[in-house]
This record gives structure tokens, sequence and C-alpha cells, in this order.
């Protein structure tokens, strides 16, 4: 019993197994005759609903944690009191306020046992019977918790920029409180009795790890959760003791067959027994396949722990059908109370938005799934993570860990970057002293990787003569971004072999460097060797593990995204710079080719799944087979046969090409009778393939506009620029034809639409004419545009708005699609991308941004431009800003009033709306707010149309 004259914050907790009863009693004595006041928690806690609320009461007024470790080590009740212990240790800022624990090791425990946090703290082993230490005891008094100075690792403690798994929790420092604070979001979250809490299945299941790109979170879940849970660590908020992990995996492109192959891994022992193709074709046929698999299990004491580590890839990488089949098989499991089925995932809080793109789980999202942010690495915790590796090695870290320390306070994302810094101290160490001079001389954290990246290259280039094949790989491995928030690509081994085998795809030359960007090369004897201490890529094999002989299912991945995440901006030139400047700036060089990977990918899915002449007119172009020429796609792939097939078909195109030369005569004439130029002679040839379908028919190209949530503001948001306009042009007399929307009003926009991504150009204009040739009443071809002798790729002008709803009616008729001209308010809320200023870059007009007076561009109040020739709004569509005017379909009104949202029919007549500005107007007008009006049947060369598709739902 307690001795009633202490103060309750000088008791000791103590926490045993029942097994240790006896063993107990007799620590107890011990303390109390050294005069320490004992506390057990059978003394006043008992099994319940409040015993944990009870316990941690209790242990908030204690002043040390006592933990004796016998045969069955720790578990169950005792893993329950730990835990508390390990939080109330590691939660305070305080050092002084923080519970001091110790870990007394029994004659029959096994220190090998132990959950890996309690490793920091220096093990006391006790005979029963024998006096307790004197240091032991004055400790407890002091309420100082005994370091363990002792060395225990052999080798490097750190892990440069790979992740920690596992097998790496001994080393994982710096997120104990984070790893307890997000396991406590699993599972019941008041306080229950364990062993009835899962009777009615009213607890937590899905848990999200959210943070920044280099924050750690794979690693917190991996080398800080996984452990623990496999210990037991969740029992008491769950009442499951034992835990089966499935995973982690990562859904890759097809995160269907990832969630099959990771169900059969964990629940599937003998490797000869698994079926990983019969459980994927059974997760594609019934969509609770994955709940009846766990159902089926037959152990009730068991729960099932499934770990998706880098969740955006289902947003930025699968296949879309094989997105829904994975989000069907998780919403069913997660519902299902009687499914043991527990969920924890990583996802990067800058794609958070692609939730969306999952129909179900996103209806669990906000309901049942427990979102816990991990912040960038404290200061603290960042000196634990150089300081506790180190001591474990017995190591000298007190000449780098201040620069280190100040060197992150100014890099967001720090965490691998100070692990690759000491990975590579430790590896040209002095002794056991890492060298603060090399530090410094290397150029700090970030100087770190990139002069060991770039020196790897060297090598490569020295020995293999392959730092250009090398770069190549690397880009194949980036899924490129146009913000710059570039991210990880998997790539199948037999892919990545081509990627990085040259100009003759030599899959042998690509082995040899990945193996020496995955740190091994061949010696003289073709024997691997180490290549030093900086890996970029790793070689995955079909089981998850890393490294050994690669099997069929082996993939390659970047080692780490800090490779290709941008620094910050450079201050002169305001461009990105990456932390290794020579790949993201190869990126950057060559961006063109990932998104041309990605349309490869697509395009060769599409393809696969068409029958009969759809397969075949689904083929690529000469235009994208010059694009994905230097693409290397697996032999064996989708990709490798639909280019094949489409060269052969490109032969047999330019074949029928050279028949359409014998009409060379015929075009010419046609040429001079249409004021056409020259080159549409060859235009001419094209059409009329088009329309015999032996050519794809240039048809806009459509991007779908997220619409916004509430109202919208339609007109001009700057007050001092709507008024300072409006007075210029009352005072000229213009005020009645032209304006910039001000005042402005507000709209609702309900109803999905998509939006050409492009103007229309002249050669989509004049294909509709061509056709039309044989009706009675076929459109004329429109005058080019002005000051050259071209068409093609400009934007049409010179139609009225009744040629552009001919040209509409024409390509519905076509496509089966609803086409019309856009709503003032559908063209402005498109045009802005969602932005607010005068431009959708900025409220300055800029230089080389836009085609219109004074916007700094070569076409300026000179002639049309090409579509395109600009960058792309945030929606994705292009030229919204100058170049033409653009027909809309609502009625001019000079000032708002309602008319802007409603379209008008086009057979009527009147005054319409237009949008834009143009080439050889004042960049005033280019403004998203812009807006004039004209007669219907007027036709103008500084005058066109972009089109817009209803959406097929009412």
């Amino acid at each position: 019993m307690s001795d009633s004259n202490l103060a309750p914050t000088e008791q000791v907790f103590l926490s045993y197994s029942r097994t240790n009863l006896d063993t107990a009693i007799a620590m107890r004595s011990a303390l109390e005759q050294a005069g320490i006041s004992t506390f057990r928690d059978e003394d006043s806690i008992r099994v319940g609903d409040n015993w944990m609320n009870r316990l941690q009461t209790t242990l908030q007024d204690c002043s040390a944690f006592v933990l004796l470790i016998g045969r069955d080590g720790v578990q169950r009740w005792v893993m329950a009191e730990t835990q508390i212990a390990m939080i109330r240790h590691f939660s305070p800022h305080d050092a002084a306020q923080r519970l001091a624990i110790f870990p007394v090791l029994l004659p029959d425990g096994d220190v090998h046992s132990l959950p890996p946090f309690l490793s920091l703290f220096q093990i006391q082993r006790w005979q029963p019977g024998e006096p307790l230490p004197e240091d032991f005891l004055d400790a407890i008094r002091k309420q100082e918790t005994l370091p363990d100075n002792h060395i225990r690792f052999e080798g490097c403690p750190f892990l440069g920029l790979s992740a920690f798994q596992r097998e790496h929790a001994g080393l994982f420092f710096g997120r104990r409180q984070e790893t307890f604070e997000a396991l406590g979001m699993l599972g019941a979250q008041q306080a229950a009795n364990p062993e009835q809490i899962h009777q009615d299945g009213q607890y937590n299941r899905w848990l999200q790890i959210e943070g920044n790109s280099g924050a750690g979170k794979s690693s917190l879940v991996n080398a800080g959760m996984l452990p623990l849970v496999e210990q037991g660590a969740l029992w008491s908020r769950t009442g499951f003791e034992q835990w089966k992990i499935i995973g982690p995996l990562m859904p890759g492109e097809h995160p269907l067959r990832q969630l099959a192959e990771a169900v059969e891994h964990a629940l599937v022992p003998e490797a000869a027994a698994r079926d990983s193709g019969q459980r994927y074709r059974s997760f594609q046929n019934d969509e609770q396949a994955l709940v009846m698999r766990l159902r089926d299990f037959n152990a009730s004491d068991t729960a099932f722990l499934l770990v998706v580590d880098q969740f955006e890839e289902l947003f930025t990488f699968a296949e879309k059908t094989e997105k829904l089949q994975f989000d069907l098989q998780l919403y069913h499991a997660l519902r299902d109370k009687d499914c043991p089925l527990f969920l924890v995932n990583t996802v990067r809080i800058d794609f958070l938005e692609g939730f969306e793109q999952l129909p179900l789980l996103s209806e669990l999202y906000n309901r049942h799934c427990k979102r816990y942010l991990l912040k960038t690495i404290s200061q603290s915790g960042l000196r634990e993570v150089i300081e506790q590796p180190a001591q474990l090695a017995g190591l000298d870290v007190s000449q780098v860990t201040t620069a280190i320390l100040q060197d992150a306070r100014e890099e967001p994302g720090a965490l691998p970057l100070v692990e690759n810094a000491l990975r590579v101290l430790w590896e040209e160490r002095r002794g056991e002293v890492l060298s603060g001079q090399l530090y410094e001389d290397k150029g700090g954290i970030a100087g770190l990787l990139e002069e060991q990246a770039d020196a790897l290259l060297r090598r490569l280039d020295s020995e293999l003569n392959g730092r250009a094949d090398a770069l190549e790989l690397l880009l194949a491995l980036t899924r490129v971004n146009d913000e710059g928030r570039h991210t990880r690509r998997r790539l199948a081994l037999g892919e990545a072999r081509l990627a990085a085998g040259g100009k003759k795809a030599d899959a042998a030359r690509g082995q040899q460097i990945i193996e020496y960007l995955s740190g091994h090369s061949a010696n003289s004897h073709g024997q691997r060797q180490h290549n030093g201490t900086l890996r970029l890529v790793s070689v995955v094999n079909d089981d998850g593990r890393e490294g050994g002989d690669a099997g069929k299912g082996a993939t390659v991945d970047l080692i780490h995204e800090t490779l290709i995440r941008p620094k910050g901006k450079d201050k002169a030139t305001g461009k990105l710079v990456g932390y290794w400047k020579t790949l993201y700036s190869y990126i950057e060089a060559n961006r063109d080719r990932g998104f041309y990977r990605d349309q490869l990918q697509r395009q060769a899915e599409d393809w696969g799944q068409r029958k009969g002449l759809g397969r075949w007119r689904k083929l690529a172009g000469w235009g994208e087979l010059r694009a994905y020429r230097k693409l290397r796609p697996d032999k064996g792939s989708v990709e490798a046969r639909f280019l094949r097939r489409s060269r052969v078909v490109g032969w047999l195109k330019g074949g029928a090409l050279a028949l359409v030369v014998a009409f060379v005569g015929e075009s010419y004439w046609w040429t001079l009778q249409h004021d056409m130029p020259p080159s549409y002679m060859l235009t001419q040839q094209q059409f009329r393939l088009m329309e015999w379908g032996l050519l794809g028919e240039d048809l806009p190209i459509m991007v779908e506009i997220a619409l916004p949530e509430g109202q919208i503001r339609v007109g001009e948001y700057d007050n001092a620029v709507g008024e300072a306009v409006n007075r210029q042009l009352q005072a000229q007399g213009l005020a009645a034809a032209i304006n910039i929307g001000y005042p402005a009003t507000v709209a609702m926009l309900d109803k999905p639409y998509a939006l050409g991504k492009y103007e229309v150009t002249y050669q989509q204009y004049d294909y509709y004419v061509w056709t039309q040739r044989y009706h009675n009443a076929h459109p004329d071809f429109p005058a080019g545009p002005p000051n050259e002798k071209v068409r093609g790729d400009r934007a049409v002008v010179n139609v009225s708005w009744n040629d552009a709803n001919g040209y509409l009616d024409w390509l519905s008729n076509k496509t089966g699609a609803v086409y019309r001209l856009p709503t003032e308010t559908e063209w402005e809320w498109a045009a802005r991308g969602g932005t607010e200023t005068g431009y959708w870059w900025g409220d300055e007009v800029g230089e080389n941004k836009a085609n219109c007076l004074n916007c700094g561009s070569e076409w300026d109040n000179k002639r049309v431009a090409p579509v395109g020739s600009f960058a792309a709004n945030p929606f994705g569509l292009h030229d919204t800003a100058g170049n033409v005017w653009e027909w809309t379909c609502s009625e001019w009104q000079a000032d708002f009033s309602g008319a802007e949202t409603e379209c008008q029919a086009p057979d009527t007549t009147g005054s319409r709306v237009l949008r834009g500005g143009s080439w050889s107007i004042n960049s005033v007008f280019a403004r998203a707010s812009a807006r004039s009006g004209i007669d219907t049947d007027d036709r103008s060369p500084g005058l066109g149309f972009r089109v817009l598709r209803a959406s097929r739902t009412p």
C-alpha cells in the first residue's frame, strides 16, 4: 500500500505482468525500504469502461514509472500503461516535467522483446532478493531517467535518403511524441474496456498521416507505428492484440493489383500457395471480395492493418478503372462493422484535393477518417535525429550538430537532407568524429546532397559514359507537374532498363546504369560492388523487398522525392530551382517527355480496349509518333504494341499520302480559287483523308472546367481600375459598345461544361467548310488572318456569330454531343482559371504573356498568333487573354442585367457579347473582365470563337 505521508508526486508507478506478481511485491518492498512510495495499478484500478481515464490520472500524479519485464515481455495491460507513460515522458517541452521511466529486466526477460522506444532508456537488470543498485534509487528520487550510453550499433546509424522501415525502429528518433499521438487516433477515442470494445465496432478504423514532402510520413508509419502495433500497442483501444500488417503498399498505376498482392502476401504464409492473380480477379468482379476474405480468416482475436503509402498516387498515377475498384473495395471494408480492417495511409498535403476522385471513400472521409498532420520536424526532434543514433554507435557529432540545426531552419522538409548529410559525414569521418570542417566545405545539408549526386554522375560518365542515360532514366522516374510539384513514378524493371539503355534502348546497358545508380556497379570480373554513399534509385522486388535478385515484378523508383523537389525560386530569375539543380534543370528542359509518356500510356490503354475499326482509328498519328520517338516502353507492354502498330499504319498512311500528291494540280487551282496559302494544297489532301476516315479529324480539344462552390463574381474585381476605365470610355463616347465589366455582378454556375483548350483554328473551321461543299447553302471559307498569308493553326477570324453557330451545329451532329458558344459567365470563370486578378497570371500585363497591344509579344498589333503560343491558365486553357475576341452566346447589354448568364438561340439576331481582347487592342481589354458587343452578322479580322461542350447530364 502507498505511504499516505508522502505527496502523490513522490509516488512511483509500478507496472508488471500478472505472472510477475511476486517479483512486483518484492520490488515494491525494496523501493519502500529505500523510502520511495510505490503505486501498483491493482490498488485502485480495475478493468472497466473508465480504466484508461483512471490510469492516465494516476500516472499524471506519479513522478516515475518502473516497468518490470519478464518472460511475457510488454503486452496488453502493461503495454497500455507503458504507452501512457511514454506520452507523459515525451509530451512536456520542459524536460523537468517529463515522467522518468525505468525499465527493469528480470532474469527470464528478453531484452530483444522491448518496444523500440524503451531502448532509449538504460535497462536495469535485477534479480529478486538482491538489493537495488544505489544509482538506480538515486535516479528515481531525483526523477532523472538514466540514458543508455552503451554502444549497441555497428556500422552507419544514418539511413541517408532511404525511408525508415520496420527493421530500423531502433534508429528512429525525433518523432516519438508524434508516433504515440498518431497511434492514439486509431481505435476508441474514449475510455473503454479493451476486452469488450470490438464487440460493437464503435471505434475509428481509418487514420490518414498527411504532411509536406520530406516530412517523414512513411518513416513515421514504418519505423514508428508498425513495430508498436505488432507488439500489441493498439489492444487497449481496439481489443485486438494480434495484428496482421497488409503492406505497406503504394498504389502505383494498378492499385487494385497492388492490393491483391499485399493481401495474399499477408494472409498466405507459404509463397507457393499464393495466387495473387485469382485474388485480383475476385477484387475486380466482387465489390465485397476484400470484406469476405478478411472475415473468412479464422482468428477472432486478429485485426488487419492495411498501410497505403503515397496515397496521392491514386490521384496522379493510377489507372482510372483500377482506382475506382480500389475505392470500392476499401469503402465496403471500412463501412462493414464486422470486417476487422483498419487503414493507415500517408498523403502529401498538396494533393488532398484529389480525394474528390474517389467517389465512395470521399463519402467516408469527413465522418470516418481521422487526419493527423505531421508537421515539419522540430529543432529538438532534429537534435534527437542527429545525436541519438550517434550515441548508439559511439560517434561524436558535437562539431556538426549546431551547424546542421541552423541550416535546417532555412530548409522546408529538411529531414531527408539531414539524414543524407549525416550519412555522408559518417562515410568520411575521422575516427569516430563527424567533421564540422568537412560539413562546411561541402556546403551544408543542401550542398552535400547536390555534391554527392553530381559526383555520382561524374563517376558514371567516366566509367560508363552514362551521364545522359542516367538523367534520362531519372526523368522517366519523374511524374512532371506544371507547377513544379513533381512526384515519383515507379517503372517496371524492364521499362527502366530500356529508358536507361541509350538511343538503342540496350537493356543490358540499362541494367548497368540502374545498378550504378542503386549503389552498385560491376567490377572487371562482373561481380557487384558498392558504389559510394549516395543511391539515386532503388530496385524493389515483387515481394516488396529491396535489393537481391530482381524478380519478374521488380520495379525501379527514385530513392526520395527530395531529388526532384524545388528548393525555392532563384532571386535573379524568379524560376524554381531544385535541391539537385542538375536533375531539376534537366526535367524542366525536357518536361514535355514526361507529359508524352503519360499521354502514350493513356492512348495505349484506350487503344487496347477498342475493337475493330475503332482500334485502328485510335492509333497514334505522325505528330504523336514524332513526340514519342525518345520513349522506351517495355517490349512486352501494351504501349510497345501500340507504337509498333501505329508505325506500321503510319507507313501505310504515308503511302496513301503519296497518292494524294496526284491531286496537286487540282489542289493548286483550289488554293487560287479560295485565296488560300500554297501550304493548303497539302491541307486539302488531309481534308480528303479525314473525310474518308483515313486520318484523324482535327476537332477541338476539350478541357473539363471545374465548377465553383457557390456564387462567383462576374466583371472587374479592381474598383479603382473599373472606375478609371469607365471615365475614359465615357469621355470618348465608347461606353455603350465596350467596357471592362464594372460594376461587377454575381452569378451561379451549376451545370458542368467543357471548353475548347484553344480558340478554333483556321484548319478546324476550313475542314468544316470543306465537308459542306456539296450542300446547297454551304458556308464560305473565311478571309485569312491579317498581314500574312497563312491559315492552319492561327485562330480563325473574320467569322460572324452566325458562322460560329453553323460550325457548332455541324460539330454537334458529328460527335453526338451538344456544342454551343459559352455565356459570358461561363467564359469569364474559365478564362480566370479560378483567379481574381486582372489577368489570370496577375494584375500586371507583364511581358510576352499574351498577344495584344503593348503586351510584349512578337505578334503585338501585327497579326494573329498560332493558338497555344502562350502558357495555359490554371484550368488548362490557352489564349483567353488577347489574340482574338471570342463570341459568346449572351446578349450584349452595356451593364450586367442577368443576360450574362443566358444563352441566345442560334437563329436569333441582335448584338452579342465578345470577350478576351485581341491582337490589335490595348492590354486593358485583355483583362478577364473586358467585354464588347457587336451584331451577329458582323465579321472582323480580330474576332473568332471558342467552343463549349455542354454536360451530357441534365
